[in-house]
């Protein structure tokens, strides 16, 4: 007897185990497709690149949509009129100068995107801001400190620092990427945004040498000799600065405390106001200035702040 109620405890604890590993489906709720437009045109000679596609649910583990067949267009606000072509069938559309000299971005000038797709127009309006010259780039030999990566055990090697100068006129707001031998470093949307000469706008910091902490934040890792390192200063206007600063509270946002992903603002819009068909994304013109170099000993400083 004693056995029988053994097997049939068994029984029942195999049961109640394996009504634990039953897979719970959670669906999530669908959102209406939007049209997703990345943009960053910019004042250099080249071609310029607007990408297109289809937003997802939060949960859906797919590649994007590209859009296709669609009419893109860039027109500033002189009349000049630039097509963008998707050649190769991938949703990146490319405008394609005539020569090596000529470029769509000038600063003080505005543009207009407009975009035709599946039978609606969107349009975004923006305008391309000056930009301060980077002056030189200096590093020094030091230890890594806490806001540094590394890698197989570098303990030591050169912290780099650019320096630029704020432009005089409250309001310039600025981007920053760097670079270690052609990769970028930090995730994506880790890059440091400013606010004229600091971080944030009521800083009071017009027309000043960019603080300390932004010249210094292109180390994300050490150097080494014979390391090329590049940084690129993007002027945006105060718009794509605080699309920015969303954008990295959602990219940041993670681990016990999160909280649900919000819609981010966008500067595109559908010019029939009556359509259920939205747009997310940015289109952005921008001032670029570049420097680059290449880490050696001998010009290594030291005293650097």
């Amino acid at each position: 007897m004693k056995t029988k109620i053994n097997l049939i405890l068994s029984a029942l604890t195999i049961l109640l185990l394996s009504s634990c590993e039953d897979i719970v489906q959670l669906e999530g709720v669908k959102a209406d497709q939007l049209l997703v437009v990345e943009a960053m045109i910019n004042n250099q000679a080249g071609e310029q690149v607007v990408k297109l596609t289809k937003s997802q649910n939060y949960f859906e583990n797919a590649a994007p949509i590209h859009v296709q067949n669609a009419s893109v267009q860039v027109q500033d606000n002189l009349g000049n009129t630039y097509s963008f072509k998707d050649v190769k069938n991938n949703g990146y559309y490319v405008w394609t100068p005539q020569n090596t000299t000529q470029r769509m971005g000038v600063v003080g000038r505005k543009y207009t995107l407009k975009v035709v797709t599946e039978g609606e127009t969107y349009q975004a309006v923006t305008e391309l801001k000056r930009v301060p010259k980077i002056d030189s780039l200096l590093y020094q030999f030091g230890e890594v400190d806490q806001n540094q990566q590394t890698k197989d055990d570098i303990k030591e090697g050169y912290e780099p620092q650019f320096y630029a100068r704020d432009l005089k006129g409250e309001g310039d707001c600025y981007l920053i990427k760097s670079y270690k031998n052609g990769k970028i470093m930090g995730d994506v949307g880790n890059f440091q945004l400013m606010y004229d000469a600091s971080f944030s706008k009521g800083d009071g910091a017009d027309g000043f040498l960019f603080l300390s902490p932004i010249r210094r934040s292109i180390a994300r890792e050490l150097f080494q000799e014979n390391d090329i390192v590049k940084v690129e200063l993007f002027s945006i206007t105060e718009d794509h600065f605080n699309f920015w600063l969303k954008a990295q509270d959602q990219i940041r946002n993670g681990g016990l405390f999160a909280t649900p992903p919000a819609y981010i603002t966008t500067n595109v819009f559908n010019v029939n106001k009556t359509s259920s068909k939205k747009a997310a994304g940015w289109f952005a013109t921008v001032g670029l200035s570049t420097f680059e170099t290449k880490i050696e000993k001998s010009k290594a400083r030291t005293g650097l702040k």
